[in-house]
C-alpha cells in the first residue's frame, strides 16, 4: 500500500493546482438543509455532515520526508464514519470505515484491514495518520484545547492547538446560510520547528452538505 502511495507521489504540484482552479465556486447547502441549526449559536457542529475537497501532505516515513495531493470526500453521522482518498485524477486511493467498535481500511486491489485503533491501522497502510476522532469536530471549526477548555473558531479566533497536540490554523472561511464555515484548514503534529514537524496536513473544503438527522 505503502509503494502505491509513493507512485502517487509523481502527480505534480500543477496537477494540483490545476486541480484547484477547476473546483470553482463552493457547493453551499440550502437554507432548508440548515434548519435544524437555525436555534443554536453562531459556531454549533453536528454530528451529520458531508465534506468534499483537496488534501495535501507532508509527513516522515523513517526519517525521509514524503508527500502527497490529493482529493478527499468526508461523510459522517452519529456512529459512523466513512473517508475516501482520491488521487488528483478521481482515481481511488483508499477507503476508511469507522465504527465506534472496529476501523476497516479498504485499498484497490487489496483484502479490506480491520483493527480497534483506528490511527494506527491508517499508519500502518499509509506511512501517515489521520485523527479521525478529531477531524470529525475540527472540520467544523469545533475542537478541546490543551487545558481542556472548548475552542469555537472563527475567522477573527482562527488558532488553537489541541488536548491531541495538534496545532490546528483555520486559514480562510466562507460565508455559510446561517455560520461562517472553514475553507482552509493547516494542521501540524510535531514540534514547533519546521524540523520537528511529523506531518503537515492542508485541506481545502469545496463542498458542504449538512444531512438532516433521520
Amino acid at each position: 500500500m505503502k509503494k502505491f502511495f509513493r507512485h502517487c507521489k509523481i502527480t505534480t504540484f500543477a496537477l494540483f493546482l490545476l486541480s484547484a482552479m477547476l473546483t470553482g465556486c463552493t457547493s453551499m447547502p440550502s437554507m432548508e438543509t440548515l434548519d435544524f441549526l437555525s436555534d443554536k449559536t453562531p459556531r454549533s457542529c453536528t454530528s451529520n455532515v458531508d465534506i468534499r475537497g483537496r488534501f495535501s501532505i507532508r509527513y516522515k516515513i523513517d526519517g525521509r520526508e514524503e508527500s502527497l495531493h490529493g482529493n478527499f470526500d468526508w461523510k459522517q453521522t452519529t456512529d459512523y464514519t466513512v473517508i475516501t482518498l482520491l488521487s488528483p485524477l478521481g482515481q481511488s486511493m483508499a477507503r476508511i470505515e469507522v465504527t465506534p467498535q472496529l476501523t476497516t481500511f479498504t485499498a484497490p486491489g487489496q483484502a479490506p484491514k480491520s483493527a480497534a485503533n483506528t490511527e494506527e491501522l491508517i499508519r500502518s497502510e499509509l506511512g501517515w495518520t489521520l485523527p479521525v476522532s478529531g477531524l470529525r469536530d475540527w472540520l467544523q471549526g469545533c475542537a478541546t484545547d490543551m487545558q481542556n477548555r472548548p475552542f469555537i473558531a472563527t475567522p477573527q479566533s482562527r488558532h488553537v492547538i489541541t488536548r491531541e497536540g495538534w496545532q490546528i490554523d483555520y486559514i480562510s472561511w466562507i460565508d455559510g446560510p446561517v455560520m461562517p464555515l472553514p475553507k482552509r484548514i493547516d494542521l501540524i503534529k510535531g514540534g514547533s520547528n519546521a524540523i520537528d514537524v511529523d506531518i503537515h496536513l492542508k485541506l481545502v473544503i469545496d463542498e458542504w452538505q449538512f444531512p438532516k438527522s433521520k
